[in-house]
């Protein structure tokens, strides 16, 4: 029987998380015997590395479940959306502090939708990530307006060129991510967005920043959908966070002390 690319993707995919947890559990044993600082250093650069291939592997892997040519695997769950975006921005937040980069984080109190909260952690992980290669200070809001939960990110970055910004928010920019191209994470976060029944847009000015919206319903989501058990992807021991901001941190904010 033929494979399709989705398949031959994921099993890629495997192949790799599997050498990546060998990887892992090596950089853990060594770990135990790293008395000096130089050897503890050394571990942390291969931390790093190890957690900037997880990031490659578990796009590769929400691409081909992403591209499924059936309705992707959903895992529904009523979540109170406030408190989640609320605990990973502030994760979030403390890690970029180790790069001068500052997450604000503003939710309310409560707001339940049913989601799936994989996929929603994905969305605020890739656009506050976006934001803070951008600019130095970043914001993340969430806010209900009328039926729909919005979720808000800002950068004071340089912008982006209106074309640019056209190829990466377009409607008519390739629904499903490929991982093959850049853009990737915001075609993951619009992608995200409309499998929930939403929109991921944006806007900005020359040298005042992007504003990235997404928006979902809080109702029943729209459209068929297959309400199977989603894929759980092992991070290696590694936190979500950690992996999702692996570009951005230095590899001292991998040291063993510190995880």
């Amino acid at each position: 029987m033929d494979m399709s690319v989705d398949q031959g993707t994921a099993r890629t995919a495997a192949e790799l998380r599997l050498q990546l947890a060998q990887m892992t559990a090596a950089s853990q044993l060594l770990g135990r015997c790293a008395q000096d600082e130089k050897s503890r250093d050394y571990l942390a650069m291969l931390d790093q590395s190890i957690c900037r291939m997880l990031r490659v592997v578990g796009r590769l892997e929400l691409s081909a479940r992403l591209g499924e040519k059936d309705p992707p695997r959903m895992d529904w769950t009523v979540a109170d959306l406030a408190r989640l975006t609320g605990e990973l921005g502030e994760r979030m937040a403390g890690l970029l502090a180790s790069v001068d980069v500052t997450l604000t984080v503003n939710v309310p109190e409560r707001l339940a939708a049913r989601v799936d909260e994989g996929l929603i952690r994905q969305l605020i992980m890739e656009l506050v990530s976006n934001g803070a290669k951008a600019g130095r200070h970043v914001t993340l809001i969430l806010t209900a307006q009328g039926d729909r939960a919005v979720f808000t990110v800002e950068d004071d970055g340089p912008g982006i060129a209106p074309e640019r910004l056209q190829y990466l928010f377009s409607s008519e920019e390739e629904a499903v991510p490929n991982w093959r191209r850049g853009g990737v994470g915001v075609a993951i976060a619009r992608r995200a967005a409309a499998l929930h029944g939403g929109t991921l847009v944006a806007g900005c000015a020359p040298g005042k920043g992007l504003r990235a919206v997404a928006s979902i319903p809080l109702g029943e989501p729209g459209g068929a959908v297959l309400e199977s058990p989603g894929l759980s992807w092992d991070r290696g021991g590694f936190d979500d966070e950690l992996v999702a901001l692996s570009d951005l941190l230095p590899a001292k904010a991998f040291q063993i002390e510190d995880r």
